[in-house]
């Protein structure tokens, strides 16, 4: 995908009404927790570049008539690249979720973790998986949306980890960035479309479709209906015909009793009339060539030869 709209951009496709979260204040040494030389300037000019002053937007809104906590990645700042500041953000927007018993949507864009924070970096994918779980156990839903990209832990935490993983068409989706995999890689095996085949999303959803089939999710995983449901097409029984009833009797019914006749031999008159047919419930064994009919029942065993006694010696 060539386009890459922003997070607030990718906000507007879900919902009118968001009310940004407070944020935590963290107050870090200068470059960072490793002193990684230019790492101050690349933040001044990415918050320039972007408005914001993190890779992540968090806040709640109504989407299509159900309250959630929205999280959306802003790719712009530093490739929507996890740290300190991204991990304070999705663990305060996760225990207000659980807090006020609301579902939690992500709206994924990232290429993983934050390389100027090395190994602490990598700790954040910790607090995110540790989140999710705790909302997990409060029942709450998770849904994701996978932007293009959406690669490294932020796929194997937000992504993968979602209860509905929807994704939109043409995105780069799969842990391995485009920087690091193999140089023979199938790059049409990074997209969304490949994971959707594979079963690792669950639908394509296309930006204009967006809102309403996040609308239709959040309000089944939130207020499941407690009517019936509805036969399968299937079992349904149209005007006119018969119902579905019967085959249903036929098929809780007990197995046939089946018995074992001779097969002719093939090529002869009587192969034709003799063959088996699906109608007749018959069927064929593969190692002993005989045929088996649930016509009649099996003929009872005859009684064994009583034994001799052996005279003395």
């Amino acid at each position: 995908m060539a386009d890459r709209p922003s997070a607030r951009a990718a906000l507007s496709l879900v919902t009118d009404t968001f009310t940004e979260l407070p944020y935590p204040e963290r107050h870090s040494a200068p470059d960072g927790p490793l002193g990684w030389s230019g790492y101050d300037e690349a933040r001044a000019r990415a918050a320039a570049r972007t408005g914001e002053t993190e890779s992540v937007v968090c806040g709640v809104a109504d989407v299509d008539g159900t309250r959630a906590v929205l999280v959306a990645f802003e790719f712009g700042f530093l490739g929507g690249s996890l740290g300190e500041g991204t991990g304070d953000r999705l663990e305060a927007a996760y225990a207000h979720a659980i807090a006020h018993r609301l579902p939690l949507v992500s709206l994924v864009a990232t290429g993983g973790s934050r390389m100027q924070e090395g190994m602490l970096a990598l700790t954040q994918l910790q607090r995110v998986a540790r989140a999710s779980a705790r909302a997990r156990e409060a029942r709450l839903p998770q849904v994701a949306v996978l932007r293009d990209p959406t690669t490294g832990g932020g796929w194997a935490t937000l992504g993968a980890g979602a209860d509905v993983v929807l994704a939109l068409p043409g995105a780069q989706v799969g842990f391995a960035g485009s920087r690091v995999r193999p140089p023979d890689a199938d790059p049409t095996a990074y997209t969304a479309e490949a994971q959707v085949a594979a079963g690792a999303a669950d639908a394509l959803v296309p930006p204009e479709e967006l809102r309403t089939v996040l609308g239709r999710w959040l309000r089944l995983l939130t207020r499941p209906s407690s009517d019936p449901a509805s036969a399968p097409r299937t079992c349904r029984t149209p005007a006119g015909t018969r119902s579905a009833a019967p085959a249903h009797r036929t098929a809780r019914a007990p197995p046939p009793t089946w018995t074992r006749t001779s097969r002719p031999a093939s090529g002869s008159p009587a192969t034709a009339a003799a063959a088996p047919t699906p109608t007749a419930c018959c069927a064929a064994s593969a190692t002993t060539g005989a045929v088996r009919s649930p016509t009649r029942p099996r003929p009872a065993r005859p009684p064994a030869p009583p034994a001799t006694a052996r005279p003395p010696v």
